[in-house]
């Protein structure tokens, strides 16, 4: 094989089979698809083509990793848990030049790929936090605010559905390592504690309903603040009942997850928790309000689509805009809201069926 593919590793699972689906149904690339049993792929997706190719790959490996990359011109990746691969997939890229694309966004992920890059002499292009949440909250806020300044904007994410193994283990990752501003909001260019908010209740579209909320700013979102321009801005992860906001405060509170057995139970926990739900709708939403000259206005971005998938999807989009766009000649580690074209982005993303944009004052 030579270096023509766009390779996802990670392809069986939900988020990967998103990827690999768009890039199927809505692109031309030929495609290398990694997983840690070739077997596995062929099951989910049948015998291999002149376009689409399998290779068995173990993220934990280095050589392994490396004779994937070597093949590729860009990698998504879409296993986990990031908060343990860190710059693993990273490292074999620069290695084989090749651009790499990450669904997660996590903050020693981004140092150590960031440190990778300082350390060797031909940098690549590495676009981080390319799925639903963080990511696309981020590049749809990005959207609304392009062409305005606004007093005040604050922002719900909600979703329906379970978490994956891999998302609850970095969610507990996370919260070891005390990432992001919990309480917090962004008040011009500074981070300042709130003094209220958790769980407190929010009326939203259905069908979602009502949520509990969590004041909780992230790199992500307060770096997407200061380049679209907002002087005010409140970013809130809700629950769709008390009982789970409570068990992730539990969580934290009691630091469950000082060792490796502690992080694989609270993971587990979390995921209980979102399977006790008598529900059977999946989907997302980012919904957005802004103020300005005293005046409120609403949009949201919404999907019937598990988020898993959804962020399959979007890492999908961000790949092809990037190739598109020749954004690969922008050397370094980037969060992905800053390396695309936000307005763009969201017409490939509604070409796909995956969300919908509603608008109203």
């Amino acid at each position: 094989m030579n270096k023509k593919y766009v390779g996802i590793i990670g392809a069986t699972g939900q988020v990967g089979v998103g990827a690999v689906k768009t890039l199927l149904n809505n692109y031309s690339a030929s495609l290398l698809l990694g997983g840690r049993k070739i077997a596995k792929l062929m099951e989910q997706f049948g015998e291999e083509s002149e376009t689409m190719k399998y290779q068995a790959v173990d993220v934990f490996n280095e050589a392994s990793i490396q004779a994937f990359c070597e093949n590729c011109y860009l990698v998504i990746n879409t296993a986990g848990p990031s908060s343990l691969i860190l710059a693993r997939i990273a490292e074999a890229c620069l290695v084989t030049n090749t651009t790499y694309i990450d669904v997660s966004g996590d903050k020693a992920m981004k140092l150590a790929i960031e440190d990778a890059l300082a350390k060797h002499n031909n940098p690549i292009t590495c676009a981080i936090s390319g799925g639903v949440y963080p990511g696309l909250t981020e590049m749809f806020v990005a959207y609304l605010l392009r062409q305005k300044w606004v007093e005040r904007i604050s922002c719900y994410f909600a979703g329906k559905g379970s978490f994956s193994e891999t998302g609850a283990y970095d969610i507990i990752s996370s919260l070891e390592k005390d990432e992001g501003y919990g309480m917090s909001y962004y008040r011009n260019g500074d981070i300042t504690k709130l003094t209220s908010g958790i769980g407190s209740q929010k009326l939203l579209p259905a069908p979602f309903h009502q949520v509990y909320t969590l004041p909780l700013m992230n790199e992500e979102f307060i770096a997407c603040i200061k380049e679209y321009r907002a002087a005010n801005a409140f970013f809130y992860n809700t629950f769709a009942t008390s009982k789970i906001l409570s068990d992730f405060i539990m969580i934290k509170a009691m630091q469950l997850y000082k060792t490796e057995e502690e992080k694989r139970t609270s993971a587990h926990r979390l995921i209980e928790t979102y399977h006790t739900q008598d529900d059977e709708h999946e989907g997302f939403i980012i919904y957005v309000e802004t103020e300005e000259n005293g005046k409120t206005q609403t949009s949201y971005l919404q999907s019937n689509m598990n988020w898993n998938y959804g962020s399959g999807v979007v890492a999908a989009c961000v790949a092809m805009q990037m190739q598109e766009r020749n954004s690969t000649n922008k050397k370094g580690c980037y969060f992905a809201q800053s390396i695309v074209d936000v307005e763009e982005l969201m017409q490939q993303l509604i070409k796909t069926e995956c969300i919908s944009i509603i608008g109203e004052k």
